[in-house]
């Protein structure tokens, strides 16, 4: 199945090139149907051309920064339905899950600020960080859209190099390294799912207060 979807990637780069690129990290940051790391790492194998060490750099930057730039843009879909969707959502259901808005807000105190911009930027900047995630949260959570749209921006373009040189330099296997960050990008989304499980859990039953309070003491 893996090595379809990878034959069928290369294809549609070969023959639309940068186009193909665009379209296919627009479409995986917002519904995840390709695995993340196969389109700029086959973008690397198809388009790096071998040789020059010159044309090797200017390559990899022009690929990293257009897939960066759509990658942020195909981004705001899912920040805006976060950061307009997120409150009533929680207000809605807030019987079922425990966590009202004024633990969000309380959350965003804590965590405005660079602490804010740098956790962002290493969250897109990392490959097995799922993207699609990490802007539905910021949306949620409000963080600001200049904030927001620099910290995604700065933290995929280094992320893309990382993934279309490894394309390049590892062209006989890098499917194989695709895979397995996507796999590891498919258990950090389960983990997060997990966590904010068990915090609604924990709200719920007001074992995070009963925490809370005997740290305190």
């Amino acid at each position: 199945m893996f090595g379809e979807i990878t034959n069928w990637i290369i294809q549609l780069i070969q023959s639309h090139g940068i186009l193909a690129v665009i379209l296919g990290v627009i479409i995986e940051t917002i519904i995840v149907p390709l695995p993340s790391p196969l389109i700029i790492m086959t973008a690397g194998f198809v388009l790096i051309p071998k040789g020059n060490i010159i044309d090797i750099i200017l390559t990899t930057l022009w690929i990293s920064v257009i897939a960066g730039i759509f990658q942020t843009l195909g981004s705001y879909l899912l920040y805006y339905v976060g950061y307009f969707g997120g409150k009533p959502i929680i207000d809605k259901f807030q019987k079922l899950h425990g966590v009202s808005w004024s633990d969000i807000k309380n959350f965003q105190k804590k965590f405005s600020g660079k602490k804010e911009d740098f956790t962002l930027f290493m969250l897109r900047f990392l490959p097995i960080m799922p993207l699609s995630v990490v802007s539905g949260v910021a949306g949620v959570i409000k963080i600001k859209f200049k904030n927001y749209t620099i910290a995604t921006l700065l933290g995929v373009i280094p992320r893309n190099i990382i993934l279309a040189l490894s394309g390049f330099f590892f062209s006989g296997f890098y499917e194989v390294i695709a895979g397995k960050i996507d796999h590891a990008e498919t258990i950090m989304t389960l983990m997060i799912v997990g966590l904010i499980g068990l915090y609604v859990i924990g709200n719920k039953t007001g074992l995070i207060d009963k925490v809370r309070k005997s740290i305190l003491k």
